[in-house]
């Protein structure tokens, strides 16, 4: 462990380090140029489930390369039971809100206290992985740790970090957080995801899927936002096709946002015969993953579940609107299908793509044979999961 700088010797460290490090802030390596391994690590993913199982890799990287560092995330508050589980990250703080960032309502009041208090914990090292830095880079410098990092845009300038890394335009979103922690000097430890369980996450997932018949389906109808949400209509559709090839159980999840879709999909396949168990807003986020971890099979809308299948290597079929596949998609390699009708605008989404607004054209021109077709597909590749 590196020795405790108090008081002014500190500071006056700080002030000389930084006007050292600022000279070359596009230079690899900048954990190899701090004078001590950092204790203390702020890192800033503010996001929801799939940025955050994109960004373990890089987790993991930084872990391997600072062994003796405490690892901060200061993330989305639903994340916490992630952040505890994972054994790159020591500790868990929620992000507060800030302008321009949408991840959290933002309140001043809240966010000066907040701030003021990541001050007094004297970080050696803040990184920033939320993105281009437009609005998170003033963020992390408010944060007053004693050496900063992060993605800016490309052709803009660093700013006041200490070390900047322009954004990778082309990849994933995995590959764009390892590129991060390689640009600071942290060796890639390889680009699997990762949602870690507990034996408690598991025995939950028993005790909700007691009963139901295999071959276990899930369908998850929910998405943030509208661009990704798929027919309701389509996925009973998809259940009561899938029933007739396979028989088991379709085991409906998702949270508050995906529960009008579960009731709709569930009454038509209860009128068609077709075994139903509606976990909708019955799962915490760590016993979701149990009962994806058990699936035989995911059909799911471009959203969280997808990510957590792709962790847990449960074999899924993503139906994908029109975000970039090439940024959020499966790993290359794994038991997993994506759902996509061609269209010239992707990727974009409702915010970017004029036609969003009235037409979803990415999104209805996935079929529902072309689903199933895929997941047929992938049934009658594997063997049946308990």
């Amino acid at each position: 462990m590196q020795k405790t700088i108090h008081g002014d010797q500190r500071g006056d460290q700080r002030g000389d380090q930084r006007g050292d490090q600022r000279g070359d802030q596009r230079a690899q390596g900048l954990l190899a140029r701090l004078p001590e391994p950092p204790r203390k690590v702020a890192l800033l993913r503010a996001s929801r489930i799939g940025d955050f199982l994109c960004a373990t890799p890089a987790f993991q990287a930084l872990r391997a390369a600072l062994p003796g560092a405490e690892i901060t995330l200061i993330t989305a508050p639903m994340l916490r039971d992630l952040v505890e589980r994972s054994p790159q990250l020591d500790r868990f703080v929620a992000f507060p809100g800030f302008p321009g960032i949408a991840e959290q309502f933002f309140d001043a009041r809240r966010t000066g206290a907040f701030l003021a208090e990541m001050r007094a914990e004297r970080f050696d090292l803040a990184i920033q992985m939320q993105g281009s830095g437009v609005y998170s880079n003033p963020f992390t410098l408010l944060l007053g740790a004693h050496v900063t990092a992060g993605f800016i845009r490309q052709g803009d300038e660093p700013g006041l970090l200490d070390a900047a890394l322009p954004i990778p335009e082309r990849g994933s979103e995995t590959q764009r957080t390892l590129a991060l922690a390689a640009f600071l000097g942290a060796a890639p430890q390889g680009e699997r995801t990762e949602f870690p369980l507990r034996p408690e996450d598991r025995a939950a997932a028993e005790t909700l899927l007691a009963g139901a018949q295999s071959p276990l389906i899930g369908l998850h109808a929910g998405a943030r936002d509208r661009a990704r949400r798929w027919s309701p209509e389509r996925f009973a559709a998809v259940g009561a096709a899938l029933y007739a090839h396979c028989g088991g159980t379709m085991i409906l999840l998702g949270d508050t946002t995906a529960a009008p879709a579960s009731t709709r999909i569930a009454q038509r396949l209860h009128a068609a015969g077709v075994p139903c168990l509606d976990l909708t807003e019955q799962t915490t986020l760590p016993t979701l993953g149990a009962v994806i971890a058990r699936l035989t099979l995911l059909v799911t809308n471009d959203s969280g579940p997808a990510h957590i299948a792709y962790a847990l290597d449960t074999p899924s079929v993503t139906i994908y609107g029109g975000a970039n596949p090439e940024a959020y998609g499966p790993p290359a390699h794994g038991p997993h299908w994506l759902a996509i009708h061609p269209v010239p605008c992707r990727p974009a989404d409702a915010l970017t793509c004029p036609g969003c607004a009235y037409s979803y054209a990415c999104l209805e021109g996935v079929t529902v044979a072309q689903v199933v077709t895929l997941a047929e597909r992938a049934l009658n590749l594997m063997t049946w999961r308990a």
